[in-house]
């Protein structure tokens, strides 16, 4: 446990003890709270809460406010606690919130916390609780009430990962204290920032402001946990030495130094401010502000932002397409297309492509036609499996859902070099009728050392992405605008004649646009384009950065001559590695938004230190402005905007553009959230936002992909959260699975989990209602186990599925070493040479499995994605280990192998179920 070792200044402890105990005594015998602590109107700052436009505030619930002040330490102890308790204690009655005060840990049970709204952890250090009192506190924030922490809050249960979870991020070092005028002083005064000032606890502070403080640095950047307010000048802070011997928090952060934030959490709520070190500071009035209002926000504001698994029955998820009435298409890189169903919360499959998986290639895009509820048409992008092309093709649709396969008519065919990267993908329609598609350079981008591929040797066109990208007559690295039947608009970038270039091109010189968006208003044009690795310029020319672009007309966006806001590649001769003079960039497009790796070009995108990986922009989705009808809309600071999501480093971030396509502002969409690879969202009908995610683990195939949907409501009015556990989904017959539903959530402290509605079979009867229960599978077969739960208030939650295999097993797999041992995971093997492997594989229903079955994937793996290499098939496996070169990469690069098997089904004609082992291996 960390906590302070230095404190300059008188010492005061004995009598805060003594007064805190007093106070804690009166509190808990209900002398304490007199009628100084009732009644009356909030001085200011606003009660009501003041941040419903941003999403910050919202309506505060009415009523006076029961907090209990906590100010337990273990570690040091600061002077201020005393300021805090004798002001806290003596409130204003206008403030109307009523007050006890403690230093006693046992107050922390759930009867004990039952009459409070909110508990403020002032000035606490060291390991405070027990195990019984942490579960307390669990129980009372996932209740729907309230956290807030002041100061050394964060230097409190280093030892207990769910409060770090709570607070937000834990202090590990400061700036040290000196004697100026007869005063502390940490070196300040500091220039803070408000970064959000529609929020209660910041509303009433200026844009900027001096203060001299103790500032904490933090073990992790906060703002990839919550919501920031404050953020303070962290050259100024880290130019000062610090104690511990420790580095400031800058130097992870790269510059960006949050000392206050909130979050909704766990169903309750948490607000955290680094400022309260020093006596005089509880004297002034902005920061006893600040701190009511955001005891007030954690005590009273509704739970606003609602994130719902609706499926995990995807594993490798890639696009998806909503429905006019809330339905969801998603489709399967492996040729499966599925559709989620709203009122019953099946996922039923509507059909399927037979894809070359080769590489990158599979089924990548998928769109409706906007006059699908009409005509049921929708479209896909995929890589056709018999052919070296990607097609659009257009199918009808049952009255079910269903594809009609007859019905495929190929409107535009692209060529693709299996075996090469980058192949795009996404369609989206304009508001004019016509329709985009997104392609990419498909080129190798290995052995250009992370720049641009520009290898003109005989025998190496697919490393030189000139021939895609910086040609008018190829289709690849290109957005494309035809019409629904296939035809060429007017308004792309070359004439119908094509004698400058394919007529289908709206916008060349793109590297790899995965997904791409339309405002659906104006018809702008929005993608993220995957750069290249180079960690640092070069002679070759500029090290790489991911894009986000915008287009309102058709144009050149510079990929592979230039690269970010038009910074120049060289030509190279790749023969003698001889650098040209730099490409001019007159004329191409520069990218709105750019950033490599290190730098912290955008606060809000972060760097790829630490806790963020890598880099991959995403241009998910345009967020326009919603119509009164949309019941879920995100709130106003969200709408207008472009949802982001950087695929690596798990964020959704809302940017904002001028009229000009200049960046205007960008703001993280619900930070406190955990996304697994956001890979792309979908706007629904109702306002809502889904959001596919990939999972984490590098060859696709995820147990933890799925499918989530955000719902806002200003007010805390929420569906409830069905979360279905099932102690086993698959296995013989007869087969026992315990299941519950405890783990489901009612967002918000207004509303309880009421009831269960158990369908174990999916017959469409009620089978329990019971919280959790046993069930026994007497029966082979595949069933649908079903959890609708239905909160307080009567709102019923989205049924949540999941599919249970009685009578069959999944293989079990392990990769072993050429002599037969496991071969472990995260192994490091010398470069150079040819590594050996093994698999050793078991299926409990199948007699005998085949070798010739058993599949091997062998991939490239930098930071936190992949790139395909080579696949196999086999019971051994050998590859040569040296790395290609990556673009100064070297000491982040590693072979990612999986191996896989799927059985035979079972006895009983039961679904085939695939196993799989995978293991990282580093290279030295």
């Amino acid at each position: 446990m960390l906590s302070h070792s230095r404190h300059v200044g008188p010492n005061r402890g004995a009598f805060a003890t003594y007064l805190v105990v007093l106070l804690s005594i009166a509190a808990m015998t209900g002398c304490g709270n007199d009628s100084s602590n009732t009644g009356g109107t909030a001085a200011t700052g606003g009660s009501s809460g003041s941040g419903g436009g941003s999403g910050s505030g919202g309506t505060v619930i009415e009523g006076p406010i029961s907090a209990l002040v906590f100010s337990k330490t273990v570690g040091f102890r600061h002077d201020s606690i005393v300021d805090a308790v004798e002001w806290l204690g003596n409130l204003d009655p206008a403030e109307e919130i009523d007050i006890a005060l403690t230093e006693d840990a046992s107050v922390f049970s759930d009867e004990g916390l039952a009459p409070f709204d909110v508990v403020v952890f002032v000035n606490t250090t060291g390991n405070v609780f027990d195990e019984s009192q942490q579960g307390a506190l669990q129980r009372f924030i996932r209740s729907g009430k309230g956290y807030a922490g002041v100061h050394s809050a964060a230097d409190t249960e280093h030892d207990w990962p769910w409060y770090e979870d709570l607070v937000g991020a834990l202090f590990t070092t400061h700036q040290e204290a000196s004697f100026a005028d007869g005063m502390v002083v940490y070196g300040g005064p500091f220039e803070f920032t408000v970064e959000d000032g529609e929020h209660p606890s910041t509303s009433m502070l200026d844009a900027t402001f001096m203060h001299d403080d103790e500032i904490y640095s933090y073990g992790r950047n906060p703002r990839w946990y919550s919501s920031i307010l404050l953020t303070v000048d962290a050259a100024a802070v880290g130019a000062l030495p610090h104690i511990f011997g420790m580095p400031p928090m800058t130097e992870v952060t790269d510059g960006d130094h949050p000392v206050a934030w909130y979050k909704e959490f766990e169903g309750g709520r948490s607000w955290y401010t680094n400022i309260g070190h020093e006596p005089r500071t509880w004297s002034l009035d902005w920061f006893r502000q600040h701190v009511l209002e955001g005891i007030r926000w954690a005590a009273r504001a509704p739970n606003q932002y609602n994130k719902v698994a609706i499926t995990d029955q995807t594993a490798n998820p890639l696009a998806m397409a909503a429905t006019p009435d809330g339905d969801l298409y998603y489709i399967e890189r492996t040729g499966e297309i599925k559709l989620w169903r709203k009122e019953t919360g099946r996922v039923i499959d509507a059909g399927n492509v037979e894809v070359s998986l080769v590489g990158e290639n599979g089924l990548l895009g998928i769109a409706l036609d906007p006059d699908f509820a009409a005509n049921g048409e929708l479209y896909l992008y995929f890589a056709e499996a018999e052919t070296r092309e990607n097609v659009l093709a257009r199918f009808s649709t049952n009255a079910d859902g269903t594809i009609v396969s007859a019905s495929e008519v190929v409107l535009l065919r692209v060529p693709s070099d299996r075996e090469v990267n980058h192949e795009g993908g996404a369609l989206e329609f304009a508001p004019d009728g016509t329709i985009f598609v997104s392609t990419g350079d498909n080129t190798i981008p290995f052995e250009s050392s992370g720049y641009a591929p520009l290898d003109e040797r005989p025998g190496r066109e697919a490393f030189d992405s000139q021939r895609t990208s910086g040609n008018p007559f190829d289709l690849r690295g290109k957005i494309l605008r035809i019409n629904p039947d296939g035809t060429i608009p007017s308004g792309n970038l070359f004439a119908p004649s094509g004698e400058e270039g394919r007529p289908e091109i709206y916008v060349m010189g793109t590297r790899n646009p995965f997904r791409i968006a339309v405002n659906p208003d104006t018809g702008r044009l929005y993608w993220g384009d995957v750069g290249p690795d180079a960690r640092a310029d070069g002679p070759q020319g500029p090290r790489g950065f991911d894009e986000v672009n915008v287009a309102d007309a058709p144009g050149d966006y510079g990929w592979p001559f230039c690269i970010g806001d038009n910074q120049p590649y060289s030509d190279v001769d790749f023969e003698t590695g001889m650098v040209g003079a730099p490409f001019l960039c007159d004329g191409k497009v520069p990218a709105a938004i750019h950033y490599d790796y290190d730098s912290r070009s955008y606060t809000e995108l972060g760097i790829a230190q630490t806790f963020l990986q890598g880099r991959t922009a995403i241009a998910g989705a345009y967020y326009s402005t919603q119509p009164a009808s949309a019941s879920e809309a995100l709130p106003g600071y969200l709408q207008d905007r472009l949802i982001v999501t950087e695929w690596t480093r798990d964020l959704l971030v809302g940017a904002r553009f001028t009229a000009a396509g200049e960046l205007e502002s960008l703001r993280g969409v619900l930070p406190w959230e955990r996304f697994i690879r956001p890979i792309d969202v979908e706007v629904g009908p109702d306002g809502e936002l889904f959001v596919l995610e990939f999972g984490s683990a590098f060859f696709g195939d995820n147990d933890d992909a799925r499918v989530s949907r955000i719902q806002y409501s200003e007010t805390g009015e929420l569906r409830p959260a069905a979360v279905l556990d099932a102690s086993s989904i698959s296995g013989p017959t007869p087969l026992t699975v315990s299941f519950s539903g405890r783990d489901s959530v009612a967002p918000g402290r207004i509303a309880r989990i009421q009831s269960y509605e158990w369908d174990v079979d999916g017959d469409g009867t009620v089978d329990s209602t019971e919280a959790s229960f046993e069930h026994v599978y007497t029966a082979p077969g595949v069933f649908e186990a079903i959890l609708t739960v239905i909160d307080s208030e009567g709102r019923r939650s989205f049924p949540f599925v999941r599919k249970i295999n009685a009578g069959n097993t999944p293989p079990v797999l392990q990769i072993e070493n050429s002599s037969g041992g496991a071969f472990p995971n995260g192994t490091t093997v010398p470069s150079g040479t040819t590594l050996e492997l093994q698999v050793e594989a078991s299926d409990a229903e199948d007699d005998e499995i085949l070798c010739e079955d058993i599949t091997w994937d062998r991939r490239l793996g930098h930071d936190g994605h992949t790139h395909p290499e080579s696949t196999a098939t086999g019971c051994t496996f050998s590859f040569d280990t040296t790395l290609p070169d990556h673009g100064n990469l070297d000491a982040a690069l590693f072979w990612a192998i999986e191996v896989t098997y799927t059985d035979k089904g079972g006895a009983g004609g039961e679904a085939p179920l695939t196993g799989r082992a995978g293991v990282r291996i580093n290279v030295e």
